[in-house]
């Protein structure tokens, strides 16, 4: 059988093994997420490829070529997320759930009733950035108003084309009030960040001994003098052998971002989030 995307999309195509597949999903994000949350953000590789690999498994034991061809389709570009990851802009263990979700619920389970078929991981990354966007509004928000940090104001220049974009799409027959919710949130989110860039910075990062920073940590780049970034070769992302390299280098102390957010608690709420509301992301 030749694959066919319109088959999938637009047949009542079912989703073999959809139970199975939904309690493998949440048993690893939940196992996961505990990791993530308290341990430091370091989640065991071998919980990780395990996962993975279950996900991968259930689209043999429940082979079905369409379905099992399009999450391989899917897997491609949540691959390239890899390279945000090198950069230090991503972890490497979201990359790695994010695959395994979507192999796992390549397309929406019945439970989502959805009139089509698209893949499942579109609207777990959809709940899941929303949700951040919303937790990164309200918390650094508080924390800088108790700082009466100062807002670089021409960042809310963006209010003026937002107000009369809102404006059209209020009154244009695809309104829809969770898609302007959302676009509102994340652009919102957006601003704030513009505005307070260092001071989001700093509440996220302290300078430490090089002693006690570890492989996976991120630099503060932008905290640190910029000839003495360019002076060293200093990488975002610190692995095993830059670490050796820095320490021959007999570099004291580095700017690390010690208080990121974990982002696998928002995968897992956009997760199930994403299992009963997907169908109110439709506009049809």
């Amino acid at each position: 059988m030749v694959f066919s995307l319109e088959r999938i999309l637009f047949s009542a195509i079912a989703l073999p093994g959809e139970q199975i597949r939904i309690a493998i999903a949440l048993l690893g994000l939940l196992a996961t997420t505990y990791f993530d949350l308290f341990n430091k953000r370091n989640v065991p590789n071998n919980l990780l490829y395990a996962f993975l690999g279950a996900a991968i498994a259930l689209n043999l034991l429940f082979y079905e070529q369409d379905i099992f061809l399009l999450s391989i389709i899917v897997s491609i570009p949540i691959a390239f997320l890899y390279i945000p990851y090198k950069m230090g802009q991503i972890g490497g263990a979201d990359v790695l759930v994010l695959l395994a979700i979507n192999f796992a619920l390549p397309i929406h389970p019945s439970l989502s009733q959805l009139s089509f078929n698209f893949p499942f991981i579109a609207s777990t990354f959809v709940f899941s950035g929303v949700i951040f966007a919303l937790y990164f509004l309200v918390n650094f928000s508080t924390k800088l108003l108790r700082l009466n940090a100062k807002p670089n104001m021409l960042a809310f220049a963006l209010l003026i084309p937002y107000a009369a974009l809102a404006y059209l799409y209020i009154n244009s027959p695809l309104y829809s009030p969770i898609y302007l919710a959302f676009i509102s949130i994340m652009l919102f989110s957006s601003m704030f960040f513009i505005a307070y860039r260092n001071d989001v910075y700093k509440l996220q990062a302290q300078k430490i001994a090089l002693s006690k920073a570890e492989q996976e940590d991120v630099l503060a780049l932008e905290l640190m003098d910029q000839d003495f970034v360019k002076k060293n070769k200093l990488q975002r992302l610190l692995t095993q052998s830059e670490l050796v390299r820095l320490k021959k280098l007999k570099i004291k102390e580095l700017w690390v971002y010690t208080k990121l957010p974990p982002f696998l608690p928002f995968l897992l709420v956009g997760f199930i989030l994403a299992l009963f509301y997907s169908k109110h992301l439709l506009l049809f």
